[in-house]
This record gives structure tokens, sequence and C-alpha cells, in this order.
């Protein structure tokens, strides 16, 4: 059943949860506006140009293949064929040394056979009963592990020091964005827990990752727009929303900066945490909702883009590196292909970067460069050619501990008010699939909402 032409819906935030709200939305037939402050859409989802005019962003994007809701955001907006799964990654060690990681048979078998520097196979025996252990925590899946840290639970199940620096500590860093030691185990847990269903649901294709061939602007927005134009969506950017209007029970509209109302027949929320709380002062029973995207803090990511004049010497197309100020480095050149003239891009990303949030970019750059150098041996003597600095400080929010259990419902008290964004409760952490889950999800509570007033109303 799709919905009536003249039920309005009003979307807030033009991030990725806004843009998927919003392209649904239109898929069921409903006349929508989407209102942004921001000069642009994609919120933090943008694209930049780098010191040499390459198209960049604020941080390159890992996929993986249990993800749903983002492959349908994509084959809304028809780009999902821009996506490469080479289904494995590297690990650099300080002084230049690499390994592949991943689910390649060759991968699995050099690991599993003590080829692995740092893995021998005694190690690797210490550590069979601690991943037993682990998985008795997450079938169990108890909410006192948001009381502790992924450190915590990775000393109480006895994994080896070797296994945690190695395989686990980057892992953890780059699903939750933030620092073992400061980390919920329970919101580590989750991710396991949706990882393993998602593997009984759909097989070893679950366990895929793969990256875009294009930049994210390509990738998520240019669909998007040309989808929306296609389907009359009323955007407006540099539009603030100050609150929903509300008749008690329904949601009526939404009040702008400058004091005039966009009335709607539902309003979809999919705004940061911190930009939520004003939006629901006149919306009954939202204090919970309130308290808790209060409590959730921001965490900052540091990204830069290094231009050098000669090849790294990379063994996959992303490589998370040991020790080091640089948490990954992509390699754009395998990813996005050859630049023309003959030189070399890199992106490096840093989740967590509290230590270098407060430097200068100039700051960030020499201290990455250097870190590049200690890594790479090919780095030593390369020209840096560019370097593009870019901080994100709100980059998303932190799962440390007591976060993973309060973050609220898509559902409010209002049937036709949903909220949208990767920090409310959803299947996953602060991912691109996070926010998109919570678009669909979105929807569906207002499409259910709205095909009720429907049928009460005879239309």
């Amino acid at each position: 059943m799709t919905a009536s032409p003249v039920q309005h819906v009003v979307v807030v935030g033009a991030g990725l949860a806004g843009l998927a709200s919003t392209v649904w939305l239109t898929e069921l037939g409903y006349r929508v506006t989407l209102l942004e402050s921001n000069g642009s859409l994609g919120g933090r989802t943008i694209g930049l140009t780098s010191g040499h005019g390459d198209a960049v962003e604020n941080g390159q994007h890992v996929l993986a293949g249990s993800y749903e809701s983002i492959f349908r955001y994509l084959d809304s907006i028809g780009t999902r064929d821009l996506l490469e799964f080479p289904d494995q990654f590297g690990v650099r060690y300080p002084g230049g040394h690499a390994e592949r990681f991943g689910i390649r048979p060759a991968n699995l078998r050099r690991m599993l056979l003590g080829r692995v520097r740092g893995l021998s196979i005694p190690i690797l025996l210490r550590a069979t009963p601690a991943w037993a252990r682990l998985m008795r925590d997450v079938i169990r899946f108890d909410d006192e592990l948001d009381d502790i840290t992924v450190d915590e639970w990775f000393d109480r199940v006895g994994f080896p020091h070797e296994v945690r620096r190695i395989l686990l500590h980057s892992m953890v860093i780059g699903l939750l964005n933030e620092l073992p030691h400061l980390a919920s185990a329970h919101a580590f847990a989750a991710l396991l827990r949706t990882g393993a269903d998602r593997v009984r649901r759909f097989g070893s294709g679950a366990v895929r990752i793969g990256y875009p061939t294009v930049d994210l602007d390509t990738l998520y927005l240019a669909g998007a727009r040309r989808v929306m134009a296609e389907r009359g969506v009323d955007v407006r950017l540099r539009t603030r929303a100050v609150s929903v209007t509300t008749d008690g029970k329904r949601a009526t509209g939404v009040t702008l900066g400058d004091g005039s109302t966009v009335e709607a027949d539902a309003v979809v929320l999919a705004v940061p945490s911190w930009n939520l709380r004003s939006l629901l002062d006149e919306v009954p029973s939202a204090e919970d909702a309130r308290l808790s995207a209060k409590k959730l803090e921001p965490i900052p990511i540091m990204n830069a883009y290094v231009l050098l004049d000669r090849p790294l010497g990379t063994v996959a197309p992303w490589e998370s590196l040991l020790d080091s100020d640089i948490g990954w480095v992509f390699d754009r050149d395998h990813m996005h292909g050859p630049r023309p003239d003959g030189n070399h891009l890199y992106a490096l990303t840093t989740c967590a970067a509290y230590d270098l949030m407060g430097l200068k970019n100039a700051e960030v750059a020499d201290r990455l460069v250097a870190a590049l150098r200690a890594s790479y041996p090919a780095a030593a003597d390369a020209s840096v050619l560019d370097v593009t600095v870019i901080p994100w400080p709100k980059a998303t929010f932190s799962s440390r501990v007591g976060m993973s259990t309060i973050r609220p419902a898509n559902r409010t008290a209002l049937p036709n008010l949903a909220l949208a964004g990767d920090w409310t409760h959803n299947d996953w952490p602060t991912t691109m699939e996070g926010a998109a889950q919570s678009a669909s999800r979105a929807v569906d509570l207002v499409h259910e909402a709205l095909r009720g007033a429907s049928r009460a109303s005879g239309r």
C-alpha cells in the first residue's frame, strides 16, 4: 500500500540517515520536505577538495558484506556497483614489515599455521580458550558488559598481549571509533553478536570487506540529488529547525529559526545526538530521549590526504598501522585508480584522535608524515607534494562505558514522529550501516502511523 499523495513528511537533517529516510519515503509516495541547517547535503558525509584538486572527504569508509540497509540505499540511488570487495587488509609493523589478513584462504591458512609475525602457534593456542570465553559472553549478552571497557573484558577472558595488539585493538578502534581502554565491552559484544547473526542469515558473504571505488560524494550524494530532484523533494538548505510542533498526540510540523512553521503529517528527526535536545522541547514524554542524547559524547577523528612522488608499497588496499599515530593508511591509487600525473595519494585516518585534535594542522601534518616514514621504508626518501589535513572534532558519538545501553529508540511517544541517526538504538555501533538502518526503521514507523491515519480518515 502506498501513501496518499497529500501526506507530507518533513525530514530534519540531510546526513546519511536523513537522505535515506527521504529517498525511501518518496519511494512510498510521500511528499517530502528536507531541512538542512548547513549549505550542502551530506552531513558528516561531505565532499572536499585537497590542495592538489583531488576529491576527498572527512575519512575513508570501509563496508562489510553483512550490511543490508546501506546496500538498499545504494540500490535506491543507483550506485551500488561502485563498491569493490577485496576481502583482505594489511597490518603494517614498525619498521616496515607487513602481513595480510582477511577471509581469503591463503591469508587464513598463513595465520592458522602460525606464520604471521607475532602470532606463533603457541600464542594462538593460548588464545583459544579466550575466544571461547569471549563467545560465551557474547551469547549471554549481559547488560553488565556496559560497565567495563573492552580492555577489561579482554583481560577477563585472557587474550594474550600480541593477539590484542595485532588483531583485536585495530578491530575495536575501526568498528567502534573508540580506544579499547575507553570503549564499552557491551558495544563490542553487540557488534560481534550482530555479525554472527548476519553470518547465520547470509553465509560467508556476510564477512566480506570492501570499499568505494569513488569519492563519497559520488557514492552517497550524487544519486540522492538526482532521485530527489526527479521526485520533487523540497530541499531547503541553510534552514535551521528549532522545534517539533505538536497537538499533544501527534507531531504537526516543525518550527524554523525565522519563526515560521512547516506543517507536516509526520516528522523524522535525523540530526546528530548533540543537536536533538531543543527539537524535542514541545514533545511529550521525550525526556528520556533528551537525556540519553545529552549523555552521548562526540568523538574526534583526524584525517589527512598525503600526496607522494612514489608508491609506499602497500600489500592491500588499506593497512592498519601498529604503534603509530596513524590508524589506517588507504591506498587511493589502488581504490580509485592511478593518477594521471604519476604521483600517489594516500588517505590517513586516526580514530579517537585525542592527542592530535589539539594541534594545528601543520603540526598534525608533520607528525603524520613522520609516522608514515617510520612505518614505510619507501616513504623515507619520498617527496611530500601535498598534505591536506581534515580534522573532525565531532565525527560521531563515543561508544564509551555506559553509553551502549542508553541509546534511544527510533520510536517516540508520538506515533508520527521518529528519530534516525547512527546514535539511535540499532544493530550497529557508529557506522554508515547504523545510520541507514535507523532510517529504515524511522520510515517504517511513520509509514505505519500515516497508513493508520489514512484508514481512520477514509482516505
